[in-house]
């Protein structure tokens, strides 16, 4: 038997291409999802919810529903394609679709999310997500329209410190010698030596004050955390927003019948290590017989916070409980906003009151230099 050398030869060749083209397009699909996961907006996520819970509305079921969406978008391949198919590809191996959006969405969402499909309408879940989207996304909004005056000002004096240093302070020092420069001129000069002259240094401490905060507010544990922390911004802050997810993720479990004791294990599954350690405590003392309000409060952590705990300790055995609780939280965003925007402002009036009192400082130290000049 003669073999066909060449034949074989083109064969190899030809499945080596194939392998080459599927491994390029393995390594497009996973780059153009990764880019996908690191640009999926909170608007992105905000739209998603409302077209799917308006589709699901209409009593389109939940696979129709994510198809639609899809070729609603036909060649175009923006990040909630990517998210849709994820979704599709959990339902065909009979998951749920929280969990195909796992990757895409923050925990508290999935939890929301993980309530609703539990619960069998997934569209009501769907706009408790919505009403939590929007009030971070208001927070959010809130911190850095208000911050940024006081950011824009702090900036500014640093400008002008670096300005007094390089340029008026060795001017000043010709006309006379820095031995002789006490008062307002004295403070000038030291005040502005210490920020400029240290800049990379505060630089790096502003940077690492930054990382800690951020990762501390999921992550940091312990008594120190518990006893002092959550009682200061911004983790204050981070305990009302979590406190304001948590309630609605209960309430959300309430309609389904769940226990509380089931309920607190699934919204655990999705809780870092702040949120767990208070979950914890609290499946602690609900296996000790607490109802959720009592359980809260023999917890001992203060969460979600110490008046939700009265209010949960009054309501959650009654008829109705899970409506209550969920407009309580609702109510409570509102109120953790406007707390947000009132510190916001408080730090504007102390940014202000920064730029302003160093200005001073420069007009106060120039009349000391006259003073001074006019003694020589």
């Amino acid at each position: 038997m003669k073999l066909d050398f060449s034949a074989l030869k083109s064969l190899l060749s030809g499945v080596s291409k194939q392998s080459d083209r599927f491994s390029v397009n393995n390594i497009n699909d996973r780059l153009g999802r990764w880019l996908a996961q690191k640009t999926f907006t909170t608007t992105d996520r905000l739209t998603l919810y409302e077209d799917l819970a308006f589709l699901l509305d209409n009593n389109l079921p939940v696979e129709k529903a994510l198809n639609a969406m899809i070729l609603s978008y036909g060649t175009k391949r923006p990040p909630v394609v990517f998210c849709l198919e994820d979704a599709l590809s959990a339902i065909s191996q009979g998951k749920s679709v929280d969990q195909g959006f796992s990757e895409w969405v923050p925990r508290q969402e999935a939890a929301i999310l993980s309530a609703g499909a539990q619960d069998g309408n997934l569209a009501a879940a769907l706009n408790r997500a919505i009403t939590v989207v929007q009030g971070m996304d208001e927070m959010k909004s809130a911190l850095m329209s208000t911050l940024a005056y006081p950011m824009l000002l702090l900036g500014t004096t640093f400008a002008m410190m670096k300005m007094v240093t390089v340029y008026f302070l060795p001017r000043l020092e010709t006309l006379s010698s820095k031995e002789n420069w006490g008062g307002a001129l004295w403070w000038l000069n030291s005040i502005s030596e210490f920020f400029v002259n240290n800049a990379l240094l505060h630089g790096v401490f502003i940077l690492f004050i930054i990382g800690f905060v951020t990762w501390s507010m999921p992550n940091l544990t312990g008594n120190v955390r518990k006893h002092i922390l959550d009682k200061i911004m911004p983790w204050s802050i981070y305990r009302d927003v979590l406190g304001v997810g948590f309630l609605l993720n209960f309430s959300a479990l309430m309609r389904a019948q769940v226990t509380t004791q089931d309920a607190i294990n699934i919204l655990s599954n999705h809780a870092q290590p702040w949120l767990f350690e208070r979950l914890a405590a609290t499946q602690q003392q609900v296996s000790q017989g607490d109802h959720l309000g009592i359980a809260l409060r023999n917890a001992g952590f203060g969460f979600p916070s110490p008046r939700a705990i009265d209010k949960l300790a009054l309501l959650t055995g009654g008829d109705n409980a899970e409506n209550i609780i969920e407009n309580f939280a609702r109510n409570w965003l509102k109120q953790t906003v406007a707390k947000i925007k009132k510190t916001a402002k408080l730090l504007s009036n102390i940014a202000l009151g920064t730029s302003a009192g160093y200005m001073i400082l420069i007009l106060l130290a120039t009349q000391d230099l006259n003073n001074l000049v006019g003694n020589h």
